[in-house]
This record gives structure tokens, sequence and C-alpha cells, in this order.
């Protein structure tokens, strides 16, 4: 698939990996694009100021794509900067891409101790296995009946870095009600989801697989 083929739009949150420091990943946005020439996106911030960059300097790109459901990632470099009026980079145009799709019956045993934001409460819980869109949750507290919806906040690891991600979810059926030992098990759906929390996801399941 070619970079112009994902059909994103102006805004599409990104992540960048420069060389020199790829344990990190820095908080961009794509601002545009020119087929075949270069990929225009904003500056990171680095305490509240544009960080600093050179032309030449090599960096990876990651984003999440709804038009094929998969995490895409290139490298390039930095091919022009600007600082006024917006800081901006222009980066050589990709010729490659790599995807990770995940399909969406694919599930995952986790044990990630999660965080449940309902009625003004926060409650703990477990997600013991997971997909790209839902869920198995263990919790010691009833979280309600099916169709019943809440936040589910979390902490995953993509690229040897931890993210928190919250997880807007619908109960879609009650696996096992209390035993007389405060212990329920709920299958979950995700709602709408934003793009890094979705790339943050499909990373994490991704790289599961691969385990």
């Amino acid at each position: 698939m070619k970079f112009e083929g994902l059909k994103l739009l102006p805004g599409s949150p990104l992540q960048l990996q420069f060389k020199h420091s790829p344990d990190i990943r820095e908080r961009s946005v794509l601002v545009g694009y020119i087929k075949k020439n270069s990929v225009i996106v904003s500056t990171p911030t680095v305490n509240g100021g544009a960080r600093a960059v050179k032309v030449g300097e090599q960096l990876n790109v990651r984003l999440f794509s709804n038009e094929c459901n998969s995490a895409i990632a290139f490298s390039s470099q930095i091919i022009h900067v600007t600082v006024s009026p917006t800081p901006l980079l222009y980066l050589e145009y990709p010729t490659e891409i790599a995807t990770g799709e995940v399909r969406k019956a694919v599930r995952v045993s986790t044990n990630l101790i999660s965080t449940i934001k309902i009625d003004g409460k926060s409650l703990s819980a477990t997600i013991v296995d997971l997909s790209t869109t839902g869920c198995r949750l263990d919790s010691q507290h009833a979280l309600g009946e099916l169709g019943s919806r809440f936040t589910l906040v979390t902490k995953m690891e993509a690229a040897g870095s931890p993210h928190i991600i919250q997880l807007n979810c619908e109960i879609k059926a009650l696996i096992s009600e209390d035993d007389g030992k405060n212990h329920y098990v709920y299958g979950l759906a995700f709602g709408d989801l934003k793009d890094e929390a979705k790339l943050i996801l499909h990373a994490f399941v991704y790289f599961q697989l691969r385990q």
C-alpha cells in the first residue's frame, strides 16, 4: 500500500521516534502531504516550546489507519523545517510503509490491572483477555446490566514504552455472576476510540501475538 492510500486527514495523530532517542515517542499531528514529495507534520513540543530539530535528521513515524484497520510505520528524514508562523516539519515522502493489521477476532491472554470509572467512582479490575474490539474483565464489583457503559483505564506497553489509555466500554455479556466471593466476569465491547488509543491497542495485541 502507498502512503496516499491510507487516506489520512489533517489532524490525524502521529508518533515520531527520532533515531538518536528511539525509546521516546513524541506526539505530532499530520498537517498534510504532497504526493511523492513530502509529508508535513507539526513539530513536537518540549517544555512548552518547539522541539529542536535539524534538516537531515532521521526518524520513524507511527500512526493508526482506519482505512486499513492497521498500525502503520515508516522511516523518513527531515527535509525542511519552518518555525513561523507555525513550527512544522517537512518529511521525505515514504516509498514503503509497514502495516501491522490485527484481525478483530484475535484475542490474547493478559493480566492488566485496570481502573473502572463509573458513576463517579473508581473501581479496580483486571483485563484477562483482550482483542482490538473488546475484552474479558474480572472484577470484585457488580458493574451493571447488559448495555451498561463505563470507562476503563489501563496501562499497556508498546514499543518498549508504557502508555495509559482510556477505553469506552459497553457490557455485552455477563460471563460469571457473583459466586459468593464478590467475583464477576464480564465481556466488554469497546466503543469509539481515539486514533492514538487504537494505535497503542493494536500495537500491544500485535506484539503479544508474536511472543
